[in-house]
Protein backbone atom coordinates (compact mmCIF):
# COMPACT_ATOMS: atom_id res chain seq x y z
CA UNK A 1 0.00 0.00 0.00
CA UNK A 2 1.19 3.56 -0.63
CA UNK A 3 3.00 5.35 2.16
CA UNK A 4 2.26 8.78 3.50
CA UNK A 5 5.58 10.27 2.35
CA UNK A 6 7.05 8.12 -0.43
CA UNK A 7 10.71 8.69 -1.28
CA UNK A 8 11.43 10.10 -4.69
CA UNK A 9 7.90 11.44 -5.18
CA UNK A 10 7.31 14.25 -7.62
CA UNK A 11 6.87 16.87 -4.94
CA UNK A 12 6.26 20.36 -6.27
CA UNK A 13 9.46 22.25 -5.41
CA UNK A 14 9.22 24.91 -2.74
CA UNK A 15 12.00 27.05 -4.17
CA UNK A 16 10.98 30.25 -5.91
CA UNK A 17 11.41 30.38 -9.70
CA UNK A 18 14.44 32.17 -11.07
CA UNK A 19 12.22 34.60 -12.95
CA UNK A 20 8.47 35.26 -13.20
CA UNK A 21 6.80 33.02 -15.74
CA UNK A 22 5.28 36.07 -17.44
CA UNK A 23 8.80 37.10 -18.48
CA UNK A 24 9.51 33.75 -20.03
CA UNK A 25 8.45 32.71 -23.50
CA UNK A 26 5.90 29.98 -23.92
CA UNK A 27 8.46 27.87 -25.79
CA UNK A 28 10.90 28.14 -22.87
CA UNK A 29 8.26 27.07 -20.35
CA UNK A 30 7.24 24.16 -22.55
CA UNK A 31 10.80 22.93 -23.06
CA UNK A 32 11.55 23.16 -19.34
CA UNK A 33 8.32 21.64 -17.99
CA UNK A 34 6.70 19.35 -20.60
CA UNK A 35 8.27 16.13 -19.28
CA UNK A 36 7.36 17.02 -15.71
CA UNK A 37 3.76 17.77 -16.67
CA UNK A 38 3.62 14.46 -18.53
CA UNK A 39 4.77 12.59 -15.41
CA UNK A 40 2.18 14.35 -13.25
CA UNK A 41 -0.56 13.65 -15.78
CA UNK A 42 0.41 9.97 -16.00
CA UNK A 43 0.00 9.44 -12.25
CA UNK A 44 -3.19 11.47 -12.01
CA UNK A 45 -4.81 9.73 -14.98
CA UNK A 46 -3.87 6.13 -14.38
CA UNK A 47 -3.40 3.39 -17.00
CA UNK A 48 -6.44 4.29 -19.11
CA UNK A 49 -5.58 7.93 -19.68
CA UNK A 50 -4.08 9.61 -22.71
CA UNK A 51 -1.13 11.61 -21.40
CA UNK A 52 -0.30 13.17 -24.74
CA UNK A 53 -3.77 14.69 -25.01
CA UNK A 54 -3.62 15.94 -21.43
CA UNK A 55 -0.20 17.57 -21.89
CA UNK A 56 -1.48 19.25 -25.03
CA UNK A 57 -4.55 20.56 -23.20
CA UNK A 58 -2.44 21.79 -20.27
CA UNK A 59 -0.16 23.82 -22.51
CA UNK A 60 -3.07 25.25 -24.47
CA UNK A 61 -4.22 26.69 -21.13
CA UNK A 62 -0.65 27.78 -20.33
CA UNK A 63 -0.30 29.61 -23.65
CA UNK A 64 -3.56 31.44 -22.99
CA UNK A 65 -2.83 32.38 -19.36
CA UNK A 66 0.94 32.91 -19.38
CA UNK A 67 0.84 36.63 -20.29
CA UNK A 68 -1.38 37.29 -17.25
CA UNK A 69 0.71 35.24 -14.83
CA UNK A 70 2.59 37.64 -12.54
CA UNK A 71 5.11 35.15 -11.18
CA UNK A 72 4.17 35.59 -7.50
CA UNK A 73 3.41 31.87 -7.26
CA UNK A 74 5.90 29.16 -8.21
CA UNK A 75 5.80 28.14 -11.85
CA UNK A 76 5.60 24.46 -10.86
CA UNK A 77 2.70 25.10 -8.48
CA UNK A 78 0.88 27.02 -11.20
CA UNK A 79 1.46 24.23 -13.74
CA UNK A 80 0.48 21.56 -11.24
CA UNK A 81 -2.81 23.34 -10.55
CA UNK A 82 -3.57 23.51 -14.26
CA UNK A 83 -2.65 19.84 -14.74
CA UNK A 84 -4.88 18.72 -11.87
CA UNK A 85 -7.86 20.65 -13.23
CA UNK A 86 -7.35 19.47 -16.82
CA UNK A 87 -7.12 15.82 -15.69
CA UNK A 88 -10.24 16.14 -13.56
CA UNK A 89 -12.16 17.69 -16.43
CA UNK A 90 -10.96 14.98 -18.84
CA UNK A 91 -12.11 12.27 -16.45
CA UNK A 92 -15.48 13.95 -15.95
CA UNK A 93 -16.02 14.13 -19.72
CA UNK A 94 -15.01 10.49 -20.14
CA UNK A 95 -17.24 9.37 -17.29
CA UNK A 96 -20.21 11.40 -18.56
CA UNK A 97 -19.84 9.94 -22.05
CA UNK A 98 -19.60 6.41 -20.64
CA UNK A 99 -22.68 6.89 -18.44
CA UNK A 100 -24.82 8.51 -21.16
CA UNK A 101 -23.93 6.36 -24.15
CA UNK A 102 -22.73 3.13 -22.57
CA UNK A 103 -19.89 3.21 -25.09
CA UNK A 104 -16.20 3.64 -24.65
CA UNK A 105 -14.05 2.91 -21.59
CA UNK A 106 -14.54 4.29 -18.13
CA UNK A 107 -11.94 6.93 -17.16
CA UNK A 108 -9.19 4.57 -15.93
CA UNK A 109 -9.91 1.62 -18.18
CA UNK A 110 -8.97 2.73 -21.64
CA UNK A 111 -7.00 0.74 -24.17
CA UNK A 112 -4.02 -1.05 -22.75
CA UNK A 113 -1.22 1.30 -21.75
CA UNK A 114 1.89 1.10 -19.65
CA UNK A 115 0.88 1.85 -16.05
CA UNK A 116 2.38 5.01 -14.58
CA UNK A 117 5.62 4.49 -12.68
CA UNK A 118 5.14 5.09 -8.98
CA UNK A 119 7.72 6.57 -6.62
CA UNK A 120 10.23 3.99 -5.44
CA UNK A 121 9.16 1.45 -8.08
CA UNK A 122 12.53 0.61 -9.57
CA UNK A 123 12.33 -3.14 -10.09
CA UNK A 124 15.12 -4.47 -12.27
CA UNK A 125 14.29 -8.09 -13.04
CA UNK A 126 11.34 -9.07 -15.30
CA UNK A 127 9.40 -10.87 -12.56
CA UNK A 128 9.57 -7.86 -10.25
CA UNK A 129 8.54 -5.55 -13.06
CA UNK A 130 5.53 -7.75 -13.83
CA UNK A 131 4.54 -7.84 -10.16
CA UNK A 132 4.88 -4.06 -9.96
CA UNK A 133 2.72 -3.61 -13.06
CA UNK A 134 -0.02 -5.76 -11.54
CA UNK A 135 0.20 -3.83 -8.28
CA UNK A 136 -0.17 -0.50 -10.05
CA UNK A 137 -3.11 -1.72 -12.14
CA UNK A 138 -4.85 -2.94 -8.99
CA UNK A 139 -4.14 0.35 -7.23
CA UNK A 140 -5.77 2.39 -9.99
CA UNK A 141 -8.63 -0.06 -10.29
CA UNK A 142 -9.49 0.68 -6.65
CA UNK A 143 -8.88 4.41 -7.03
CA UNK A 144 -11.24 4.56 -9.99
CA UNK A 145 -14.08 3.82 -7.60
CA UNK A 146 -13.44 6.97 -5.57
CA UNK A 147 -15.15 10.29 -6.20
CA UNK A 148 -12.97 12.63 -8.26
CA UNK A 149 -12.08 14.98 -5.40
CA UNK A 150 -11.17 12.08 -3.09
CA UNK A 151 -9.21 10.29 -5.81
CA UNK A 152 -7.18 13.40 -6.63
CA UNK A 153 -6.43 14.15 -2.98
CA UNK A 154 -5.33 10.56 -2.36
CA UNK A 155 -2.99 10.56 -5.36
CA UNK A 156 -1.48 13.94 -4.57
CA UNK A 157 -0.78 13.00 -0.96
CA UNK A 158 0.00 9.29 -1.09
CA UNK A 159 1.66 8.96 -4.50
CA UNK A 160 3.02 12.41 -5.23
CA UNK A 161 4.02 13.19 -1.65
CA UNK A 162 2.54 16.69 -1.56
CA UNK A 163 1.78 18.23 1.82
CA UNK A 164 -1.76 19.06 2.85
CA UNK A 165 -0.96 22.75 2.48
CA UNK A 166 0.34 22.26 -1.05
CA UNK A 167 -2.70 20.19 -2.03
CA UNK A 168 -4.98 22.93 -0.72
CA UNK A 169 -3.06 25.42 -2.84
CA UNK A 170 -3.18 23.51 -6.11
CA UNK A 171 -6.80 22.35 -5.74
CA UNK A 172 -8.17 25.63 -4.42
CA UNK A 173 -9.81 24.26 -1.27
CA UNK A 174 -9.30 24.83 2.46
CA UNK A 175 -6.74 22.77 4.33
CA UNK A 176 -9.46 21.27 6.53
CA UNK A 177 -11.25 20.05 3.40
CA UNK A 178 -8.06 18.36 2.23
CA UNK A 179 -7.78 16.37 5.47
CA UNK A 180 -11.46 15.40 5.39
CA UNK A 181 -11.13 14.17 1.81
CA UNK A 182 -7.92 12.31 2.52
CA UNK A 183 -9.36 10.57 5.59
CA UNK A 184 -12.43 9.42 3.71
CA UNK A 185 -10.42 8.40 0.64
CA UNK A 186 -8.11 6.28 2.78
CA UNK A 187 -11.04 4.58 4.48
CA UNK A 188 -12.78 3.76 1.20
CA UNK A 189 -9.51 2.62 -0.36
CA UNK A 190 -8.75 0.22 2.51
CA UNK A 191 -12.30 -1.16 2.50
CA UNK A 192 -12.20 -1.82 -1.24
CA UNK A 193 -8.76 -3.43 -1.05
CA UNK A 194 -9.94 -5.75 1.72
CA UNK A 195 -12.97 -6.77 -0.32
CA UNK A 196 -10.80 -7.52 -3.35
CA UNK A 197 -8.34 -9.53 -1.27
CA UNK A 198 -11.20 -11.52 0.29
CA UNK A 199 -12.71 -12.19 -3.12
CA UNK A 200 -9.37 -13.41 -4.47
CA UNK A 201 -8.88 -15.70 -1.45
CA UNK A 202 -12.36 -17.19 -1.92
CA UNK A 203 -11.64 -17.85 -5.59
CA UNK A 204 -8.41 -19.64 -4.72
CA UNK A 205 -10.08 -21.97 -2.22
Amino acid sequence: MPGASPPGAAVVPAAAPAAPAARQSFDAVYRAQAKTVSRWASRLLGPGGDCEDIVQEVFIVVRHKLPRFDGRAEITTWLYEITVRVVQEWRRRRRWWWWVTGRGPSPSRGRARTPPELPGAEAQDPVSRLEERERVLLLYRVLDGLGEAYRTTFILFELEGLSGERIAEVTGVRLGTVWVRLTRARRIFIERMRRLEKREQEQEE
